[in-house]
């Protein structure tokens, strides 16, 4: 065995040990309906990544940002169809490329909602949702884009979210 080896073998447990990849949990129904719940308080922009779109990932410092400047909290989920391992791979390549984009990306949990697998939340990534006042703007902010157009969507759906809930 080589110390590189054993290196990469601890590096992937301690990933699998990390709350940022947990194959028992996902944003499912219940939870969808929390977090619409909670926006209340703190307004949410809700993005969903994929480690084989890689702008959707080595991005998400960056949209955290004008999230952030914007009063929302960056709420990350990846999809559901991509292997636990190979999330994983993606993160720890992340950490070591661009760390601000992996943090952003911590706690990431697979979207098992179907309410928001219907509404195509897998067209294309990143697909973000404005979640605030107990509802969700119904038109995501969709692919990657300069950081201008993430702040001009989010605030024209700020101005305009729609209370709808989901069935």
């Amino acid at each position: 065995m080589t110390r590189q080896w054993v290196a990469g073998v601890l590096a992937s447990a301690a990933v699998l040990m990390s709350p940022a990849i947990r194959a028992e949990s996902c944003l499912d129904e219940a939870q969808w309906q929390a977090l619409q719940q909670q926006s209340g308080t703190q307004p949410v922009l809700l993005y969903v990544w994929s480690p084989r779109m890689v702008l959707s990932a080595v991005h998400a410092d960056q949209v955290q940002l004008v999230a952030q400047q914007e009063g929302l909290k960056l709420v990350p989920v990846h999809d559901h169809r991509v292997p636990a391992g190979e999330v994983m791979q993606a993160l720890q390549r992340l950490r070591q490329q661009t760390p601000a984009a992996a943090e952003a990306l911590a706690g990431s949990v697979p979207l098992c909602s179907e309410s928001l697998v219907q509404q195509d939340a897998y067209r294309h990534f990143p697909t973000a949702w404005v979640v605030r006042k107990g509802g969700y703007h119904p038109r995501p902010l969709v692919a990657a884009m300069p950081m201008p157009y993430w702040r001009q969507g989010i605030r024209l759906r700020m101005m305009r979210t729609v209370e709808q809930k989901v069935d």
